[in-house]
């Protein structure tokens, strides 16, 4: 690390003395200090190449975002001619004033359009529109091969954007990591829409510009959180347009069929207590003392890594992530974690049944939240988090249970505040829906650390620069001997050195890697620069 950051150092501190001499010297250093990756980035870009032969090729981890944004950034520019303004284009439309062929349509992205807008006209769907994000269920960034739907449908494999479909276009909005990518991978049927950039609309603005008044937009409410896909309702309202929740199947998975993957199937296990330093049911009892203090019998928790942290738990269901697909309930006497059975273990079953926690099927949650509804329990929801097909089951449950007690008649609305007296008494004594809609209890104490987990954070950090120190090591000996590298060789050689240190399991994120290229007037300057 030091050894990098001093390279790169004397790497700028040559570029402002030789490419551009008003730059002073300490501000390159300090512009290599706050971001090296730039800066070696902005001397790549700005100083032609040195007539000096190349001594080799070095690899040099470079963070994707910040390059992506500036590529993106000066390609708008080249395609709009030099106008500030910038306007949506299509993928085709792109590469023809590019003058671009090499990028073709994928094979069968026609078909999956056209069998989708068939989709449209059956009788129990009958829709104008589907909108499909790029979460699962449990509103996760990183998700699970087969939750990939977005990515199927259009081709595109960021790990951000939104996909929207009518009868007559289909749209794409991602954000400016992703423009390059995006215009390589859309076929020429999708309408790229860079967010952020001046000119263009949002999804809501451009369904309500693109359908007649009174269409019917579909989503699949397990998609999309409970604030999502209400704020979504009342913005096409003002179009007269209806949401419809399509909660049966998914439309995407109905044209995808049999070579959609299986739903992970990874075993779950103990996250020890010397790296928790808090038992499973001292966590349940704070919980349950929010429960009482807020005038609730139940607690949804939707978000996948505060079920780990609840019950002390990990998993490998989703790449570089320790946590598994569940739900989970926690009521006044007992919890109950709805997962595939066949994820746990014996050691898993007993350290669950200790803490007095039950196991149901990863699906039976919505029976689940219905059947608590039904008897009049006061559910806690988390409604930026908890799915809306949840919300809407508990409410359809709330009814038919305010119908069995006579009440014709409800107050429909959100209690914003557990200081209001309201909340301490039971919906139906107050006429209002048995829930409360309030920020998780479990997100505020997973984030205040105890000190086994602060201890946990520091050793893991040692243990990575540990790492990082023999890779720079290892990188810097390859160069000395005139090595070849690839960016795979440098990025599986990282990994192996990562590998070495105790308690390693996987790394966070595939490692993005590089190549700079490394000028002999360049090496020796940095010598001479480096004692």
């Amino acid at each position: 690390y030091l050894v990098r950051r001093s390279s790169l150092r004397s790497l700028i501190s040559l570029y402002s003395l030789h490419a551009v001499p008003t730059l002073a010297a300490p501000m390159a250093i300090e512009a290599a200090r706050l971001s090296p990756s730039l800066a070696a980035a902005a001397f790549l870009g700005r100083r032609s190449p040195p007539t000096a032969p190349l001594l080799r090729r070095l690899c040099l981890l470079l963070p994707r975002r910040s390059l992506l944004a500036s590529a993106s950034t000066s390609s708008s520019r080249a395609s709009s001619g030099g106008d500030d303004r910038v306007v949506a284009l299509s993928s085709s439309e792109l590469r023809k004033r590019r003058g671009s062929t090499s990028s073709t349509p994928t094979p069968g992205e026609d078909d999956k359009l056209r069998s989708l807008r068939r989709l449209f006209a059956r009788p129990d769907i009958a829709i104008d529109a589907y909108i499909v994000p790029s979460q699962d269920a449990h509103q996760s960034e990183f998700i699970a091969e087969c939750f990939m739907r977005r990515a199927y449908l259009t081709g595109f494999t960021g790990s951000a954007g939104t996909a929207v479909v009518t009868k007559n276009n289909a749209a794409f909005w991602t954000d400016g990591r992703y423009f390059l990518q995006a215009e390589k991978e859309l076929s020429h049927d999708w309408t790229l829409m860079r967010s952020g950039n001046h000119g263009v609309p949002t999804t809501i603005e451009w369904l309500n510009d693109v359908l007649p008044s009174g269409s019917r937009v579909g989503i699949d409410p397990f998609l999309f959180s409970s604030d999502a896909a209400e704020e979504l309702k009342a913005a096409i309202s003002d179009k007269n347009h209806e949401l419809i929740l399509i909660r049966d199947f998914n439309l995407v998975d109905e044209i995808w069929g049999e070579s959609r993957p299986a739903p992970p199937n990874e075993p779950t296990r103990v996250h020890a207590i010397k790296y928790a330093g808090v038992d499973v049911a001292s966590k349940l009892s704070f919980v349950r003392s929010q429960l009482d203090e807020n005038g609730c019998d139940t607690v949804v928790i939707s978000m996948l890594d505060e079920v780990a942290w609840l019950l002390n738990m990990r998993g490998s269901d989703v790449p570089h992530s320790p946590v598994f697909y569940s739900y989970l309930t926690v009521e006044m006497s007992t919890a109950t974690l709805f997962v595939d059975s066949n994820k746990v273990s014996e050691e898993v079953l007993e350290h669950l049944k200790k803490a007095g926690v039950k196991l149901k099927s990863y699906e039976a949650i919505l029976f689940d939240v219905e059947r608590l509804a039904e008897k009049g329990a006061k559910l806690w929801l988390d409604s930026s988090s908890v799915n809306a097909a949840i919300v809407s089951v508990f409410r359809s449950g709330c009814d038919r249970y305010m119908r069995k007690r006579g009440k014709t008649e409800r107050q429909i609305g959100k209690e914003a505040s557990s200081d209001d007296p309201t909340t301490k008494k039971r919906g139906v004594q107050n006429m209002e829906l048995n829930g409360l809609y309030k920020a998780s209890p479990v997100t505020l104490a997973k984030s205040v650390k105890n000190e086994s987990e602060i201890r946990g954070m520091k050793n893991s950090h040692l243990r990575d620069a540990a790492a990082l120190a023999e890779f720079w090591c290892w990188i810097e000996e390859e160069v000395r001997n005139n090595v070849a590298l690839t960016e795979v060789q440098v990025a599986e050689n990282l990994l192996e050195f990562r590998r070495k240190q105790d308690g390693f399991i996987e790394t966070s994120f595939d490692t993005i890697s590089g190549i700079l290229l490394w000028c002999k007037w360049c090496y020796n300057t940095l010598q001479t620069n480096s004692g």
